[in-house]
């Protein structure tokens, strides 16, 4: 869902993303490299694939929640370049260090790879949250 275009920066919300293959079908679908905020509860679910495609499709990664430190090792072990990555405490946070570092031309994508059960009802209400999030910009 494009929930809007500031400055030049065009705002998704991918909030149904809960797992490493719909984030990975969501990053491919932007031929430029994106501002990726992800992370969430942990489904004892592996992130190997993702850390990859994330090499390729992301300029910058934004994680939050207790898959953070999991998704940042599977960037990270990947041999060559990977994108800067920043941990913050919320969702919040990541919206504002997105906004603070995003410029025109560039996709901010909030595409999890993870369930929303540690701090939301469901994925609906943390994609209700972004959004809000982003039009308070």
């Amino acid at each position: 869902e494009l929930i809007r275009t500031l400055d030049g920066v065009r705002w998704y919300n991918d909030s149904i993303a809960s797992s490493p293959s719909r984030t990975i079908a969501g990053l491919r679908a932007f031929p430029e490299k994106v501002i990726l905020i992800a992370g969430g509860k942990d489904k004892g679910i592996s992130y190997a694939e993702l850390g990859p495609v994330v090499n390729d499709h992301v300029k910058l990664l934004l994680l939050t929640g207790a898959t953070a430190p999991k998704i940042r090792e599977c960037v990270e072990n990947i041999e060559g370049e990977h994108p800067p990555i920043i941990e913050v405490e919320n969702l919040e946070t990541a919206v504002q260090e997105a906004a603070a570092r995003a410029e025109s031309g560039d996709v901010v994508i909030m595409s999890p790879a993870s369930a929303s059960f540690d701090r939301f009802k469901n994925f609906m209400e943390r994609g209700k949250l972004f959004k809000s999030l982003v039009e308070e910009l």
